[in-house]
């Protein structure tokens, strides 16, 4: 299938491969863990597409307990964290999902847990320190 790709400002058109994918669930996943789960190791595996995947899965554990978790979770998976993210094979993150699973029921807190959210009340207490110092 053919299309044509917009203009770039005072180039010509480019004629560019257009395709359609249709995606059909598994009747049994490769991953059995709910999808929430999965989604979020995977999101956060690949938010550091060109950096080693622990910098990703780092982030899935509050700043305080964030090293000694993530070599935890990478021991127990048995991945090597300097893989890149796209090297991950779909039995390594099965073994990530499981891990992470494992320790998320020992410490309940774990999977609601958002490093964004930790990062803006950073912020927040640093501005308001600022405002009280001034």
């Amino acid at each position: 299938m053919k299309g044509r790709a917009l203009p770039r400002s005072g180039g010509e058109n480019e004629t560019v491969d257009v395709g359609v994918v249709h995606f059909t669930p598994l009747v049994k996943p490769h991953i059995q863990q709910p999808f929430k789960l999965v989604e979020k190791v995977v999101k956060n595996v690949f938010q550091f597409r060109r950096k080693h995947c622990y910098k990703g899965l780092e982030m899935l554990f509050p700043e305080s307990q964030r090293l000694g978790m993530t070599e935890e979770l990478l021991r127990r998976a048995d991945v090597d964290p300097t893989l890149r993210p796209a090297d991950i094979s779909i039995s390594q993150f099965r073994a990530l999902a499981d891990s992470y699973s494992r320790l998320c029921r020992a410490d309940h807190t774990l999977f609601s847990y958002d490093f964004r959210e930790e990062l803006r009340q950073k912020r927040q207490r640093h501005r308001q320190a600022k405002r009280e110092r001034r």
